[in-house]
């Protein structure tokens, strides 16, 4: 029936010869059954095939960095159900595209909003303005909307690769001579909204002038630009110092960030002398903070301070365990000297051990470091240990030849000097009593004189050690108990002596 009804069409339009070819086609097609369906189909379309419909033409399934144009134009296309070529003038069809009103969505670039009317052109394809999406992340759809019916084009936000944050890396504190160049280029890490590397980021390096004057320069002049690495990392030129002492400051920024990385950098000059500026010898009792922090002053080879200068103070332990720290628990710490060429450490705490040590305070310039001598000082007493001559034994009358001794120690088993130590031997029966030398009144030599007592003070040395005066039994036989206190402290330490009987 369709071969019929396609030869008939012919037959009007070119008359009796081409009726009779027509005809012969037919019954060649009869007669070849299903050999000659195809070319059957191929010769169905109408004469007159208007469009009925709205098909997908491309730009669909796209995904663009936030407010990034989509790469590719959403394009549809009029058709026909029959899918026959179209007939008729197809230019100038409007298709309505419409994007989302709220989240994630974007805006045609020609009209600045979500909407963009467009006209088919001769084959009946509309093309969109290019498409640029919004600050929203996710999927959506645009609508292709006609009198043909409606196409979704779905699109994707995302906000991978965006620059989102920018962060210093490497060496961010550094200092160099004037004149000469800083150890290492700055360098400053890009990352997206999930923290992923951004790469081809361009960042700009700037360089702020301190209050002295003091800055630099990158190599080959001025500011300087670079393009991020696979690891999100921009490096910039070698940096090189100004002649002018001081501190200042550099930045790295990148377009679409508010925000930028700093970095802190120091001129030093080429020689300078340093010299502590608070007492170098203080002193703190265990576990406590020293009065005053460590302080020393900067000047260059014209005796002018230097300011911005960066000092390292540094606690040397000594051998015995004693030592400190800065706050924070460090054994060494920075400080940039101010206007006047001083730097201050932070504050420091003795630790739990007494004794003396050392520290010091350097820059990059000096040729010598200051130094300081400081002292841990025992705690308060705390307990006391008796000696060896608890147990001995002498004849009744005679000196015992041990003498009596104690160690006064603090919570901290430091030693204690200059502790009181108060010895008490018996009132009555077996006991003794302690030989006491008595100062002269005049420098007028006279022989040495003694007195005795049962009760004697004595003051503990630097190893917290307190020694008794000579002690002599009694003429009474027999055991005792001689006992030490310390002032201020509960403890007590016992000697238990024997006066024997003379044989």
């Amino acid at each position: 029936m369709t071969n019929r009804r396609t030869c008939a069409h012919t037959r009007i339009a070119t008359g009796g010869v081409l009726a009779l070819a027509c005809a012969a086609l037919t019954l060649v097609i009869v007669l070849a059954g299903g050999a000659g369906s195809a070319a059957a189909a191929g010769s169905a379309c109408p004469s007159s095939n208007p469009p009925n419909e709205l098909l997908l033409a491309g730009g669909s399934g796209q995904t663009a960095p936030l407010e990034k144009t989509f790469q590719q134009n959403l394009q549809v296309q009029l058709a026909n159900s029959n899918g026959c070529p179209l007939t008729g003038n197809l230019a100038g069809i409007n298709i309505d595209f419409v994007a989302p009103g709220s989240g994630a969505s974007g805006i045609f670039a020609s009209t600045g909003s979500k909407l963009a009317i467009v006209g088919t052109d001769a084959q009946g394809i509309a093309t969109a303005p290019p498409f640029i999406a919004n600050d929203t992340a996710g999927s959506y759809s645009v609508d292709a909307q006609s009198d043909y019916g409606t196409v979704n084009l779905y699109l994707t936000n995302t906000a991978a690769g965006l620059p989102a944050s920018i962060t210093a890396t490497g060496a961010t504190n550094q200092e160099a001579t004037v004149n000469a160049q800083y150890a290492q280029p700055l360098q400053a890490r890009i990352t997206d909204s999930s923290g992923n590397p951004v790469q081809g980021a361009i960042v700009s390096f700037s360089v702020v002038t301190g209050v002295t004057g003091a800055g630099a320069s990158f190599l080959g002049g001025g500011q300087a630009s670079a393009t991020t690495d696979s690891n999100g990392v921009a490096t910039s030129p070698p940096v090189l110092a100004n002649g002018t002492p001081g501190r200042f400051t550099a930045t790295a920024s990148t377009d679409g960030l508010s925000v930028v990385a700093t970095y802190a950098l120091d001129n030093h000059a080429a020689a300078v002398t340093i010299t502590p500026t608070t007492a170098i010898d203080a002193k703190a009792t265990v576990g406590t903070r020293y009065k005053q922090p460590l302080q020393a002053r900067v000047l260059d080879s014209g005796g002018q301070p230097i300011e911005g200068a960066s000092v390292t103070f540094t606690i040397a332990p000594a051998d015995s365990g004693a030592g400190a720290s800065f706050l924070g628990g460090t054994s060494q710490a920075n400080a940039l000297t101010d206007a006047n060429g001083q730097a201050t450490s932070p504050p420091l705490t003795a630790n739990k051990s007494a004794g003396t040590f050392t520290a010091t305070a350097g820059t990059a310039g000096d040729s010598q470091p200051a130094g300081y001598t400081l002292t841990n000082l025992a705690g308060a007493p705390d307990s006391i240990t008796a000696g060896a001559a608890s147990g001995e034994s002498t004849h009744v009358g005679a000196r015992f030849p041990v003498s009596l001794a104690i160690t006064v120690t603090d919570k901290n088993d430091n030693p204690v000097a200059g502790a009181t130590v108060t010895f008490i031997a018996p009132a009555h029966g077996p006991s003794g009593h302690f030989a006491i030398r008595l100062r002269n009144a005049t420098h007028v030599k006279k022989p040495v004189r003694l007195r005795t007592s049962r009760i004697v003070r004595v003051t503990t040395n630097s190893r917290g050690i307190a020694i008794a005066p000579p002690f002599t039994a009694n003429s009474r036989a027999g055991g005792y108990t001689v006992t030490a206190a310390v002032k201020g402290t509960s403890s007590r330490a016992a000697f238990a002596l024997v006066n024997q009987p003379r044989t």
